[in-house]
């Protein structure tokens, strides 16, 4: 029994020695997560103090009806309704249309047998990924400005509008333009997780899908898809978890957003910045983020569940 325990902790120390290096690799992004991402959160605090910058965390008062003060300020507030309905509205128009556009742009490189022209289509959709939203707003804001813009000139030019229209100011349609350019973004950089995916699918099954008469629609169908399915539901619980961020848009919100679009294009994250930077509404805007993250972590957990019952793919 002695000689049992010892091959086996002999064997654990030959495993943690032949890990070190991937240990090491691992070790900045956990040192980097732990002092920017877990140490910082004793500041939640500020959510149930009236919150001083001169005084500190510790040392602040703490906040009316045992320090939920903050909170009922918040959804009291006549704008806490549609921030919050702008937020989910956002958020799940994100899931409808920008999750599959990258798993078909993939599909489709996959078919494509010039390796040329594939490997131009992906660089030309992988470049936006690298321009920040405040580059890509003024560029969009260039091309639909209602007086000199690309796009209005071209419509009046066809005889389609009689003057330009202000695209980004009007609510009509800021949403739309949002989704659009959250594809034109998004979609070369999302297609690599599946194209890594594909490219690890063994080429047999594709022959066998050939051999009993399968085209190309009948390998995406039986073969394709079914190895991309996973990735698309991990990916899918993730993006469940940033709902109540509006799909993680605060840079695009921030860059499109203006006084006169606000009434559909302020969501909570440009709440909270808003009130917590600009007015100085520290404790104010900690509690809304709170509650924000508490609703995330609700609804990713809630995502993990159902897709872990139904496809039985989930993260944990």
């Amino acid at each position: 029994m002695k000689k049992k325990k010892k091959s086996v902790s002999t064997a654990l120390g030959r495993d943690r020695k032949s890990q070190l290096t991937l240990q090491l690799m691992v070790a900045p992004a956990l040192i980097v997560v732990i002092l920017f991402s877990y140490f910082p959160m004793y500041g939640v605090i500020i959510a149930f103090k009236n919150y001083d910058i001169f005084k500190g965390i510790m040392e602040s008062p703490w906040a009316r009806n045992n320090g939920f003060e903050h909170f009922i300020d918040f959804f009291s507030a006549p704008q806490a309704g549609s921030v919050i309905w702008n937020t989910v509205y956002m958020a799940f128009l994100k899931l409808i249309f920008c999750m599959f556009p990258p798993m078909v742009l993939a599909i489709l490189l996959n078919e494509v047998r010039n390796i040329k022209f594939m490997k131009t289509v992906q660089t030309m959709s992988y470049l936006p990924h690298f321009i920040s939203w405040a580059v890509a707003g003024g560029i969009f804001y260039n091309l639909l400005n209602p007086s000199r813009g690309a796009i209005n000139t071209l419509l009046v030019d066809w005889g389609i509008l009689e003057t330009g229209i202000d695209f980004i100011s009007d609510e009509r349609y800021f949403r739309p333009i949002i989704v659009l350019t959250q594809i034109w973004k998004g979609i070369g950089w999302g297609s690599i997780i599946y194209l890594g995916v594909i490219v690890s699918i063994d080429q047999e099954l594709y022959e066998a899908v050939e051999i009993d008469g399968g085209k190309r629609m009948a390998k995406i169908r039986y073969v394709t898809w079914p190895f991309l399915k996973p990735t698309f539901a991990i990916l899918f619980i993730m993006e469940c978890g940033k709902i109540m961020s509006g799909g993680d848009t605060f840079d695009q919100i921030y860059v499109f957003g203006n006084t006169q679009n606000r009434g559909v294009a302020d969501i909570l994250d440009t709440f909270i910045n808003r009130v917590g930077l600009e007015q100085g509404r520290y404790s104010y805007a900690t509690a809304a983020n709170l509650f924000k993250s508490v609703i995330n972590i609700i609804l990713l957990l809630l995502a993990n569940k159902i897709s872990g019952r139904l496809t039985e793919q989930s993260l944990f």
